[in-house]
């Protein structure tokens, strides 16, 4: 045997490596069986941590979740055209749309928007206070005056 097959000899059955070896044939089991064992208790233990870390993260995604379920105002005519006024003005392109973050203009869906706003307009006639009244109006008035100036701003275009 040269030196160098003896420095690799050596250096593939290390120390730890033959005790490891000698303890194992030891308790009667030989050392193939050993490791196996070792291995598949190592992967039980990780298939648990994996477990347990997936158990954690759907707590706090519960709880997060939990935590933005805030109570909200009594449903009112006035929280209904804040709702639609406000998704018109996002389909106008006067807010960014919150999933994108970009500004579009739809000329199809605001004109929608703005039509369900005067149903309301018109099916609530004779059963709103004067301040629903009010906010109806200078709603569908505000909005289809955005709506005219955009259709021009493309029709420049």
């Amino acid at each position: 045997m040269t030196d160098d097959d003896k420095i690799i000899e050596e250096s593939w059955a290390s120390d730890a490596w033959e005790t490891r070896v000698k303890g194992q044939s030891d308790r009667g089991m030989p050392p193939d069986e050993e490791l196996t064992k070792d291995v598949f208790d190592a992967e039980q233990k990780s298939r648990q941590d994996d477990a347990d870390r997936q158990a954690d993260a759907d707590r706090l995604a519960e709880e997060e979740i939990q935590s933005h379920d805030v109570p909200l105002p009594p449903p009112t005519l006035m929280t209904l055209i804040s709702g639609l006024a406000a998704q018109a003005m996002v389909s106008l392109g006067v807010f960014p749309n919150p999933a994108t973050g970009k500004s579009v203009i739809l000329f199809n869906q605001a004109a929608h928007q703005i039509d369900m706003i005067d149903l309301l307009y018109e099916k609530t006639t004779d059963n709103r206070t004067d301040e629903e009244t009010k906010m109806l109006e200078n709603a569908l008035h505000e909005l289809r005056m955005i709506y005219l100036a955009a259709q021009k701003e493309k029709s420049k275009r």
